[in-house]
C-alpha cells in the first residue's frame, strides 16, 4: 500500500483585541474556531497609513512548515474604496523574550508600529511580507478574506498591520481579528 502526503490544519493563531471587546465577529464575518491560540492585537480605530504591531507569539519548537492567513477588518462608518489594501507583514524573532531580537528593535507587545527604533517604512523593510487583503466590496463595513500564505523563518515574531483602506478601522474591535491557519503535510 502506497504512502499519501495530506495537509491537515493544526491549532489555529488568533490575533485580536481579547483584552477588550472581540467577540468573534457575526457568523458571516467569523474566521476563529474554537480551539484557537489568542495573541493581542488591537486594531481599533487604526488610520490610514498607519500601522500597528500585535504581542509575540510562539510558533512552537516544532512548527508548521506555512501558515495561511486571513482576515476580517471593518470600517470605521465611511466604505473603504474598492481595491485598497491592508497589508500584513512578519517581523521575525528567535529569541523567547518578547522585547528582545525583532527587527527594528520594536517591543514584541500589542503597541502602534514602530515601536522601536526608525520609522515605520523602515521597520516594514526589515520585515517578511505576508500579504494584503484587498477591499473589494463597498457594500460591506467588514472586509474578510485571504491575505496570503507564508513560511516563517523563526519560532517567534509579531505581526504587524498596516492600514492603506484610505479610511479608518472600526472603534471596537468586535470584527477586526487576523487568523494563522498551520498547514501540516503528513505522511498517511
Amino acid at each position: 500500500m502506497a504512502n499519501e502526503i495530506l495537509r491537515k490544519v493544526g491549532t489555529q493563531i488568533i490575533f485580536a483585541d481579547h483584552a477588550a471587546d472581540f467577540t468573534g465577529g457575526t457568523a458571516k464575518t467569523s474566521l476563529e474556531v474554537a480551539t484557537a491560540t489568542d495573541v493581542q492585537l488591537d486594531l481599533t480605530t487604526l488610520t490610514n497609513g498607519a500601522g500597528r504591531e500585535s504581542a509575540q507569539v510562539d510558533l512552537g519548537a516544532t512548527r508548521a512548515m506555512q501558515y495561511s492567513v486571513m482576515a476580517a477588518i471593518e470600517s470605521g462608518g465611511t466604505a473603504m474604496t474598492t481595491g485598497t489594501t491592508v497589508d500584513f507583514y512578519w517581523a521575525p524573532s528567535p529569541e523567547s523574550t518578547a522585547t528582545d531580537g525583532n527587527p527594528g528593535q520594536i517591543d514584541g507587545s500589542d503597541a502602534a508600529a514602530p515601536s522601536g527604533v526608525g520609522t515605520l517604512a523602515e521597520l516594514l523593510l526589515v520585515c517578511d511580507f505576508i500579504g494584503s487583503l484587498v477591499v473589494e466590496d463597498t457594500a460591506s463595513t467588514v472586509q474578510v478574506g485571504k491575505v496570503g500564505t507564508f513560511a516563517p523563518s523563526e519560532r517567534y515574531g509579531i505581526l504587524i498591520v498596516v492600514n492603506n483602506t484610505a479610511q479608518s478601522f472600526e472603534t471596537n474591535a468586535n470584527e477586526h481579528h487576523v487568523v494563522f491557519n498551520p498547514v501540516i503535510d503528513e505522511v498517511q
